[in-house]
């Protein structure tokens, strides 16, 4: 019966409890059993809070039985990646240098979580300071793909993916800097949304790039990650970058028709560059689209070399910058591959970084009116290949061995220069049985649409989200 609560969505499990159908806590213990079972095994989490998850769950079924209103995520169980605060935890950031670091009071959007009924079952595993696409982990274990534990899941949000694809919690919150919720979401098989930057607060977070930055859900379907976002998303005070105004109404926009949707087929940013089986199956998206009566065109994203340059300098700048103290005098206790990638930020000068933010200014409007001006969102692979071998750095592609870790970022990080929302669903199995995944990407303030276009991808079948089989 536990593992049959673990199987539910998490917006069916909120109906189920706001009904008096289902105890939040019941939901709780099943879900703290599978993680309690096959955590360990696929290095999902960094701290369990079985006691401060079932305290939750109690008070939510206490707000039913009173007839209070629970609210929108009553009883849902759900995992934070360890770089969000929450008040009385360590926030390691999967480093051994915070290990100890225990947050003062929560995140805003921890807060928001608790506020809607959330039961938060504790703090998932990354790649140190959310550094790297793999999942690799040397203080707290790499992460394992659970449809292959020999497998990475992709990072830097990789507990968040396999504790999705395995049950182990509803839904989880990642960051997404240059893919790190996408590309877990994509080699996992799960829903990985990356909202428009600023729609959810970074308050509270341990920053990568402060320019960005992101925080979002991973989820099994669409309707769950709408389901997140309706609760995560708006202004917060406390975020320098966060937007002003009304989020989008996630949930009312669910049910939003794909016929007369305009839809780039950014072919030629991901076919050449991708396995086979990967450009094949986002081809069969298109033609779903198509079938379903949107109006699906090739499109080019321009100057995209560029924009990825310019993109680097950003990040590797921003991340030299917050983590400058520690690399002077702590250096030995960094991953040494994660330190590898934060030293080249020292050297960017001011006028390399002022250049890169111009040029993003530029292009972000080129984008904007070149592409959406024509379309309402983008369709391409959001990884160019599937969940590589964890002991290898590199990946063989169309007869060429390449760099797993450029090749993972490769199609995703460009959204994040943009600072559109994009969203990763999973579009089919290879012939190893490892996900493929593909995402829809939009112009800003359009998360709602995306999230809704894949919601009616799924009712159609041509996304199909499920579970990884994993010890079953």
């Amino acid at each position: 019966m536990t593992d049959d609560l673990t199987r539910l969505p998490g917006a069916e499990i909120a109906r189920k409890v706001r009904k008096g159908e289902l105890s939040a806590a019941a939901a709780a213990e099943a879900f703290l059993g599978r993680a309690e079972r096959l955590g360990p095994k696929l290095n999902t989490w960094i701290r369990l809070d079985r006691e401060g998850a079932l305290r939750a769950a109690r008070a939510v079924d206490e707000a039913v039985a009173a007839r209070k209103d629970p609210g929108p995520l009553a009883g849902v169980p759900v995992g934070v990646k360890d770089l969000v605060d929450m008040a009385g935890l360590p926030t390691t950031a999967g480093s051994k240098i915070d290990r100890d670091r225990i947050a003062r009071e929560d995140a805003p959007i921890v807060r928001r979580l608790r506020a809607a009924g959330a039961v938060i079952l504790g703090k998932l595993n990354l790649h140190e300071y959310a550094y790297g696409p793999t999942g690799h982990n040397i203080h707290y274990g790499d992460m394992k793909n659970p449809w292959n534990p020999a497998r990475v899941t992709g990072g830097s949000s990789g507990g968040s993916g396999n504790a999705v694809a395995t049950g182990q919690a509803a839904f989880a919150i990642g960051s997404d800097t240059g893919g790190s919720i996408r590309i877990p979401a994509s080699l996992c098989g799960v829903v990985g949304h990356k909202p428009t930057f600023g729609l959810v607060s970074k308050a509270g977070c341990v920053p990568l790039s402060w320019s960005l930055d992101t925080m979002g859900p991973l989820a099994l379907t669409a309707e769950d990650c709408a389901l997140a976002m309706s609760v995560l998303a708006g202004h917060d005070p406390e975020d320098p970058s966060s937007v002003s105004g009304e989020p989008p109404r996630f949930m009312d926009g669910l049910g939003a028709p794909l016929r007369g949707l305009r839809v780039g087929h950014a072919r030629r940013y991901y076919a050449d560059r991708s396995e086979p089986e990967v450009a094949e199956a986002v081809e069969r998206v298109a033609k779903a689209l198509a079938e379903a009566g949107a109006r699906v065109e090739e499109v080019e994203i321009p100057d995209q070399e560029l924009a990825t340059g310019a993109n680097t300098a950003l990040m590797i700048s921003e991340a030299a910058a917050f983590h400058e103290k520690n690399v002077r005098e702590r250096p030995g206790d960094f991953d040494p591959r994660v330190l590898d990638r934060i030293r080249p930020g020292l050297f960017v000068t001011a006028t390399e970084y002022l250049q890169a933010r111009r040029f993003r200014g530029e292009w972000a409007a080129r984008v904007a009116r070149e592409v959406f001006g024509r379309v309402d969102a983008l369709l391409s692979a959001a990884t160019p290949i599937t969940a590589p071998p964890i002991a290898e750095d590199t990946a063989p592609l169309r007869g060429r061995k390449l760099a797993v870790r450029g090749l993972l970022v490769s199609l995703t990080r460009l959204w994040n220069f943009f600072g559109g929302p994009s969203v990763a669903f999973p579009v089919g199995s290879s012939q190893e049985g490892l996900p493929i995944g593909a995402q829809l990407m939009g112009a800003p303030f359009s998360d709602a649409r995306l999230l809704a276009a894949v919601h009616q991808l799924e009712r159609m079948g041509a996304v199909a989200p499920r579970r990884a089989p994993f010890e079953e």
